[in-house]
C-alpha cells in the first residue's frame, strides 16, 4: 500500500475550505494588547523558499550532506499556525478543551460565528474556563464564579461585583482579562498561533497556514484526526519512512506468522530517496522518492515539509498523470503526544490497492447472508431515530465501521513507541542509535537533520512545561481509542451516547419480554396455550443479543482492548 494512506485516517465532514487569511480589526488587536503579555522573543519566522530541482537518489548520509549545514535559518517553534480540530469536530455549543506545546486552551464560538482561542485559566482564580458555558451572548463564562469573556479577552461579567461602578471598574483591568492567541478556521481546520499579544496577531496575521501553501492546492474531502501517545519526533519519521508499510501494515499467515505471500503486493526496494537539493531552511524541506512495492514502483513522489505541521504528498504514474495526494498535518500537543490530521485523494483507482488486501471467503458471504438484514435495520435506527443523525452517521463510520483504520493506527503506534521508549533508554543522538544504509531511510535522515539544523533538536514548549516524564506507556494506553480520538470529536460523542441508550432501551425490551414470558407461560400451561410465552421469551433473547452487541459497539469507541477472552487484539 501507499504508505501515504498507512496512518489512520477517519473520516469526519469537513467545513467549507477556504484560503482567506485573518484580518483581526484593530479594536481586536488593541484589546489583546491591553489583556494579554507576550511569552515568546525569539526571532522572527523565515519566510519559506520554494526550490524546484531534479530529484536525486543518494544514499542519507551523502544526501544530508549536500545540504546547506552552515545555514543560521531558525524555525521558531512559538511564532508559527499550527492545527488543533478539524473546525467540524468542534462543539460550538460549548467551550472546546485543546492543548498546544504543554499548554492548556480553550476554544469557543462567538456571537459573530468566529472561533476564539484562550489560555484554559481564568484570570479570576486559575480556574479551568473549557469547564465553564456559553451564556445567551455566546461569552465563554467560567464556571467557578461566573466570570464571563468576550472573544478578545476582555472580561465582560463579574457578577461579585458590590454594583455598577465596580464591575466597570473591574472589567477595564488589564489583569481581569484573559489570555488570548490568534486563531482561524482555514480549509476545515482551527489554526492558532501559539504566542499572544498584539504584535503576535499582526505576525499572524501576515502567515499562511501551511494548507494555503500547497503548490497542487487544498485537497477536498473531510480531515481526520487523533491524537497519537507518542511524541512528535517519532510521529514525523513514521510520515518520512513509507516502506514501513511493506512490512508493519502487512498481512501475515496466522498460523507461521510469517508475511502472507497470498494477500501482499511483493515488496520493492527503494531505490531513489533524498532531500532536493538545496531545499532545506527553516521553513521545512522537500523529498523526493520513487514506488516500494510491485503495484507502484513506477510512481514517483514528492513530499513536502512546511515547518512543524505540515507533509504534504504528491504521486504521479510513469506518464507523469496525478496518482494519489496525501495531505497530513502534527501538531505536539505535550510531551509524549501528538495530533496528526490526515485527508487523502485518489487520482487513479488503482491508487487505493496496495499490501494487506484482505480475502473474502464463502463464509463471510453466507454470514452476510444473516448479519445484512440486522445492520440495515441498525443503520435505520441510528439515522432516523436518534436526536441528532446527522452527527450519529458520522460517528459510527468513525466509531463502529472504523476498527481496521485503529488497526492500522495500533500498528504504527506500537512500533512509534517503541522507537521513542528505545531513544529514551539508550540516551544517545539519533546518529548515534539508528544504522540507516538504504536510499530508503533519506527520509528519517532528513527530518531529523532538518530538527538539528533549523529547529533547535526538538520541540521548544511552552514556558514551564518540561520533557522530562518516562517515555513508558503501559499497552492499555498505547491501544486507547476515546484519548485517541473520541473525545475530540462531537460525532463519536454523540454517537457513544446514543449507543447507550439504546443499550438501556434492549435491555428493558429484554426485562418486560423475559417477565411476560415468564407470566404466559405459567398461565399458559394451564390453558395449554404455550405460543405467547415462547414469542415472548424468543423477544427477551433476541433484544439481550441485540443489547449485548451495543456493548460491543460501544467498546470499539473506547479501546482497542477486547471485552472477552485475551484482551490484547491481533495486530496481525
Amino acid at each position: 500500500a501507499l504508505a501515504a494512506a498507512s496512518p489512520l485516517a477517519l473520516a469526519a465532514r469537513g467545513a467549507p475550505l477556504s484560503s482567506r487569511r485573518a484580518r483581526p480589526n484593530a479594536a481586536l488587536r488593541a484589546a489583546n494588547q491591553r489583556c494579554v503579555v507576550a511569552r515568546a522573543n525569539a526571532p522572527r519566522r523565515a519566510r519559506r523558499v520554494s526550490v524546484r530541482a531534479m530529484s536525486v537518489s543518494e544514499p542519507p548520509a551523502a544526501s544530508a550532506a549536500a545540504e546547506s549545514a552552515s545555514s543560521t535559518d531558525q524555525f521558531d517553534w512559538h511564532k508559527a499556525w499550527y492545527p488543533v480540530s478539524p473546525v467540524d469536530f468542534l462543539d460550538p455549543a460549548v467551550p472546546n478543551k485543546l492543548k498546544l506545546l504543554g499548554r492548556s486552551m480553550v476554544a469557543w464560538r462567538g456571537a459573530d460565528g468566529a472561533w476564539a482561542v484562550a489560555s484554559d485559566s481564568c484570570p479570576h482564580r486559575m480556574a479551568p474556563l473549557s469547564l465553564g458555558y456559553l451564556d445567551e451572548q455566546s461569552r465563554l463564562t467560567c464556571r467557578y464564579h461566573g466570570w464571563a469573556f468576550e472573544t478578545d479577552g476582555k472580561a465582560a461579567a463579574i457578577p461579585m461585583s458590590v454594583d455598577d461602578a465596580a464591575a466597570k471598574t473591574a472589567c477595564a483591568s488589564p489583569r481581569s482579562c484573559a489570555e488570548t492567541f490568534p486563531a482561524k478556521a482555514e480549509a476545515g481546520v482551527l489554526w492558532v498561533w501559539p504566542t499572544s499579544g498584539a504584535d503576535a496577531w499582526l505576525e499572524a496575521s501576515a502567515t499562511p497556514v501551511a494548507t494555503a501553501l500547497a503548490e497542487q492546492g487544498e485537497l477536498t474531502g473531510e480531515w481526520g484526526m487523533v491524537e497519537l501517545p507518542v511524541g512528535y519526533a517519532p510521529a514525523l519519521e513514521n510520515q518520512f519512512d513509507p516502506s514501513h508499510a511493506e512490512w508493519l501494515h502487512a498481512r501475515y499467515d496466522a498460523d507461521t506468522g510469517s508475511l502472507s505471500k497470498s494477500e501482499n503486493v511483493p515488496f520493492s526496494p527503494m531505490t531513489e530517496f533524498a532531500v532536493r537539493q538545496g531545499s532545506m531552511n527553516g521553513s521545512g524541506f522537500v523529498v523526493d522518492h520513487g514506488g516500494y512495492n510491485e503495484g507502484n514502483k513506477t510512481i514517483s513522489a514528492e513530499r513536502v515539509f512546511t515547518a512543524p505541521c505540515s507533509s504534504r504528498s504528491e504521486y504521479v504514474d510513469a506518464d507523469g498523470a496525478r496518482y494519489l495526494s496525501a495531505a497530513i498535518l502534527y501538531a505536539p500537543t505535550e510531551p509524549g503526544r501528538c495530533l496528526m490530521f490526515t485527508k487523502f485523494q485518489a487520482h487513479q483507482r488503482t491508487a487505493v490497492q496496495g499490501a494487506g488486501r484482505k480475502k473474502i471467503t464463502t463464509a463471510d458471504r453466507l454470514n452476510s447472508l444473516v448479519t445484512t438484514p440486522i445492520d440495515l435495520l441498525f443503520r435505520w435506527y441510528m439515522q432516523t431515530q436518534t436526536s441528532r443523525p446527522e452527527l450519529v452517521r458520522v460517528g459510527m463510520n468513525h466509531g463502529v465501521y472504523g476498527n481496521a483504520a485503529y488497526t492500522l493506527g495500533d500498528q504504527d503506534i506500537q512500533a512509534m513507541h517503541g522507537v521513542e521508549v528505545a531513544m529514551e533508554v539508550v540516551d544517545k543522538d539519533w546518529k548515534s542509535s539508528y544504522y540507516l544504509p538504504t536510499p530508503a531511510d533519506a527520509g528519517v535522515a532528513g527530518f531529523r537533520n532538518w530538527m538539528d539544523k533549523h529547529a533547535g533538536g526538538g520541540v521548544r514548549w511552552a514556558e514551564g512545561v518540561e520533557d522530562d516524564a518516562s517515555k513508558v506507556k503501559p499497552l492499555v494506553e498505547q491501544l486507547d481509542r476515546y484519548d485517541r480520538h473520541t473525545r475530540h470529536c462531537r460525532h463519536c460523542r454523540e454517537c457513544l451516547a446514543e449507543l447507550g441508550e439504546l443499550e438501556a432501551k434492549l435491555v428493558n425490551v429484554a426485562n418486560v419480554a423475559c417477565g411476560a414470558g415468564l407470566a404466559l407461560g405459567m398461565v399458559g400451561g394451564i390453558l395449554g396455550q404455550e405460543a405467547p410465552a415462547v414469542v415472548s421469551l424468543c423477544v427477551a433473547g433476541l433484544a439481550t443479543g441485540a443489547a449485548e452487541k451495543t456493548r460491543d459497539m460501544q467498546q470499539e469507541f473506547k479501546t482497542s482492548v477486547k471485552r472477552r477472552g485475551d484482551p490484547i487484539p491481533k495486530l496481525w
